[in-house]
């Protein structure tokens, strides 16, 4: 029983089902296919040869006659002309005879001298031939020669020209007899031999080189009849042959090369491939119709197959699954009746993931909530007790006496109310993991500067700050160097005649992936004596300062630069403070590495000529 619950359970399987259907369906056309490729390949491969080169003979029978016809001529004409060129009237009669008989097939029938000047003629009048090229090529190159002449000297048209040495019985050049029969008369042949153009053939002669003598197709439209891919040179010195090709045109095309004389005269014929009739290369039903129609049957059985038992269920599941990742939360039920067990299967693991996915997204978001409202009240407390201490501070300060006890303690009250400034930002932001710097350094430079602002000291703010997201390590230390930075523009920075002084805070990230903040003030001009030109509106401090951001420098691991600029033309000199660092990840915002103590290390710091000791 449990073997026949196993076995039953194999069958039932998509695996099983597939193989059997596609088995069943593509063996017939397997077994077809292979048989009749087999009989089909020779059986097309022989009746393509035989019906190119039966229809090529037959059609190109009249040309090849009249081609024949005026090679025998100028033959005859060449054995004769040695005994009758002495009398130009008896071997101009000889000439008309010979046109004459042709029965209009020739329209020039001569003797050509060495010297051009034409009196053995069957024109009525002698004609001079004397700078004609092809007498040129022939005088340095006696040899029986069939030439094309667009524009023919006598006659006026498009000839093909027949031309043969003619020698005394000593075996001097005389001259060359020569026959011209137009073109219309060739491819009237032609097509008469195509039954008058009903029939789509071509017939197209070349000589040895490879030029076009004559075409039915006439010689403007030749490249239609001609294979695109295979020049007629490389026709010459390779006998009859026979192949299928595609035309310039892009049409396919049969073709067949039958040499008419070796090495000197060729005739190609090409028609349609697909307008043969039975007997020719293609029938009405090819060789391969039948196995492509039972390919195409068994290609529509498999894919109805493959649609009831699998297709119909797997899209229903891809359905639910992608609608899922997509962030729908609503669990919807899956029907896969009639589907195979494995599918079955996939369906039930598939709602089972979906519920546990769902309990722990929830569990997740509840715990992080958690998280950030702790986060959230730890940064709130914080900022409440800085502020108790700096209110403590300021009682302190009333109490004190001294002035230099009243600096120091208010030196340290408004960096207390820095810091809580940072941590109330921090409780405003938007993230937890990482900070938009966009979010927390704009509140604080405007936070500082308004706390900072008297009647005396008045500030316009340029923020030009990029949407960078940091890590909340690198936030906190890069908040509290502006804070300090912020502080030394308090005390530094000078307006002279101007209603307000001029600060920028810039933090733009290169394309190297590089931050850089810029703080930038107006300070006083200095006199020769290198001493302000406006009375100190705070007294030097110890220098703290510096340390403080040396430190928070070091936290970014970046490159710190500050010092004073020139500034521009008829403007007071300015005082820069630049920092270069690289982002963190924000992967690290989770691991939440510690910082390195402040002091233990500290990047190289510029202060050329610092002027401004805080």
């Amino acid at each position: 029983m449990t073997r026949l619950k196993s076995l039953l359970a194999r069958v039932d399987g998509l695996g099983a089902r597939l193989m059997f259907m596609m088995g069943v369906v593509l063996l017939p056309l397997a077994l077809l296919s292979f048989a009749q490729s087999l009989s089909s390949n020779r059986l097309a491969e022989s009746r393509m040869r035989a019906a190119i080169l039966g229809e090529t003979l037959i059609a190109a029978a009249p040309q090849i006659d009249l081609l024949m016809q005026a090679r025998g001529t100028a033959m005859a004409m060449a054995a004769g002309l040695p005994q009758w060129i002495a009398d130009t009237e008896s071997c101009s009669a000889h000439m008309h005879d010979i046109k004459e008989v042709s029965g209009g097939n020739y329209s020039f029938v001569g003797f050509v001298p060495l010297d051009g000047r034409i009196t053995c003629t069957s024109q009525d009048v002698p004609f001079l031939l004397t700078n004609s090229p092809w007498l040129t090529d022939q005088r340095a190159n006696p040899r029986p020669l069939l030439y094309v002449n667009r524009q023919g000297p006598i006659s006026g048209t498009s000839i093909l020209n027949y031309s043969l040495p003619v020698h005394d019985d000593a075996g001097r050049l005389l001259g060359f007899a020569a026959v011209s029969m137009p073109h219309e008369t060739i491819e009237a042949q032609g097509m008469a031999a195509t039954h008058g153009g009903e029939r789509p053939l071509a017939i197209v002669t070349f000589d040895g080189s490879g030029e076009v003598l004559t075409a039915t197709t006439g010689l403007d439209n030749v490249s239609r009849a001609l294979p695109a891919a295979r020049p007629l040179g490389g026709f010459i010195g390779q006998g009859g042959q026979s192949f299928l090709d595609r035309a310039a045109d892009g049409r396919r095309r049969a073709f067949a090369v039958v040499p008419i004389s070796e090495g000197n005269l060729y005739l190609l014929a090409s028609w349609p491939a697909d307008t043969l009739d039975d007997e020719g290369l293609l029938a009405d039903w090819p060789p391969y119709a039948f196995p492509f129609l039972m390919w195409m049957a068994s290609l529509l059985v498999a894919w109805l197959a493959a649609e009831g038992q699998v297709l119909r269920h797997v899209r229903a599941l891809r359905a639910s699954i992608t609608a899922f990742a997509q962030g729908d939360r609503r669990i919807r039920p899956l029907s896969m009746r009639g589907a195979p067990r494995e599918l079955r299967d996939v369906a039930r693991a598939h709602e089972h993931m979906t519920v546990a996915v769902l309990h722990d997204e929830a569990y997740l978001e509840n715990v992080i909530h958690q998280k950030e409202v702790l986060l959230r009240e730890v940064h709130h407390r914080v900022k409440n007790n800085l502020q108790l201490i700096a209110s403590i501070l300021n009682m302190q300060l009333r109490r004190a006496r001294s002035p230099e006890t009243r600096a120091a303690m208010q030196n340290v009250q408004e960096r207390v109310l820095s810091l809580a400034t940072i941590h109330r930002e921090l409780y405003l932001t938007s993230g937890q993991t990482d900070i938009r710097a966009d979010e927390l350094l704009p509140r604080i430079a405007r936070h500082i500067l308004k706390i900072g602002t008297t009647a005396e000291r008045r500030f316009d703010l340029d923020l030009v700050v990029e949407e960078i997201r940091l890590v909340p390590d690198q936030a906190v230390a890069l908040a509290l160097l502006l804070t300090e930075a912020l502080d030394n523009v308090l005390k530094h920075a000078w307006r002279g005649s101007e209603a307000a002084a001029e600060v920028r805070v810039a933090l733009t990230q290169g394309a190297d992936g590089r931050a850089m903040l810029e703080v930038v003030n107006p300070i006083a001009p200095f006199t020769a004596a290198n001493t302000p030109s406006a009375p100190d509106m705070v007294p030097p401090s110890d220098g703290f300062g510096t340390r403080l951001l040396t430190a928070f420098a070091a936290q970014l691991g970046g490159w710190l630069e500050r010092g004073p600029e020139a500034g521009a033309e008829g403007s007071l000199p300015r005082y820069s403070l630049r920092l270069v660092f690289q982002p963190a990840a924000l992967e690290a915002g989770e691991e939440r590495n510690s910082p390195p103590e402040s002091g233990l290390s500290e990047p190289a710091v510029a202060t050329p000529n610092d002027p401004e000791p805080t």
